[in-house]
C-alpha cells in the first residue's frame, strides 16, 4: 500500500504545471493552460505497472493547484507538494514535476497530460527516467492517473 500511495502522490505532482517559455507567446500559452489546472481535484482511477490500484488506497486524497504549485492532501495532512512546468505546445502535452515536500523530495518526474474542464489525465514515470508517449499505466514504472474536478 505504501508503494501505491507514493506512486499516487507522484502522479499528482505531474498533474499541474507552470513554467516559462522562451518567447512572450509561449509564456502566455503556458499561463493560459495553467489556469485550467487551478482548484481541487480528486482521484478517479490509478493504474501503475499495468495494474489498477484499488480505489480504497486513494479515497479521500485530493490535489490542489495554486499557480505553478500543487499540494496533495489526505484530510488536513500534506502528503506531497511540488512545483510544475508544462509545455502545451507538444503533442501529447508534457509536464515536469519537481517534488518539494514528501517522500520523493528533490525528484523530477516526467509526464504527459490531457485536460478538459472536469477531467485531468496524467501519465508519468515516477523514476524520472523516460517520458511516456501514450496514456497507459504500462508495465514497469509508468503510472496513469485520472482526476475529476471538485465542484464548488
Amino acid at each position: 500500500m505504501r508503494i501505491a500511495l507514493v506512486t499516487l502522490l507522484s502522479t499528482l505532482v505531474l498533474t499541474a504545471s507552470g513554467g516559462t517559455g522562451g518567447r512572450a507567446g509561449d509564456k502566455a500559452d503556458v499561463q493560459k493552460e495553467l489556469k485550467k489546472f487551478q482548484g481541487t481535484w480528486t482521484f478517479e482511477s490509478v493504474e501503475t505497472g499495468g495494474k489498477e490500484v484499488p480505489a480504497a488506497e486513494f479515497k479521500g486524497i485530493t490535489v490542489t493547484f495554486e499557480g505553478d504549485k500543487y499540494t496533495v492532501k489526505k484530510g488536513d495532512d500534506v502528503i506531497q507538494a511540488a512545483t510544475l512546468k508544462l509545455d502545451p505546445s507538444k503533442s501529447p502535452k508534457t509536464l515536469d514535476v519537481t517534488v518539494a515536500e514528501g517522500p520523493n523530495k528533490g525528484a523530477v518526474m516526467l509526464g504527459i497530460y490531457e485536460i478538459s474542464p472536469d477531467t485531468l489525465k496524467v501519465c508519468f514515470d515516477p523514476e524520472g527516467k523516460k517520458r511516456p508517449t501514450e496514456f497507459k499505466g504500462a508495465s514497469g514504472s509508468q503510472t496513469l492517473v485520472v482526476h475529476k474536478r471538485v465542484k464548488k
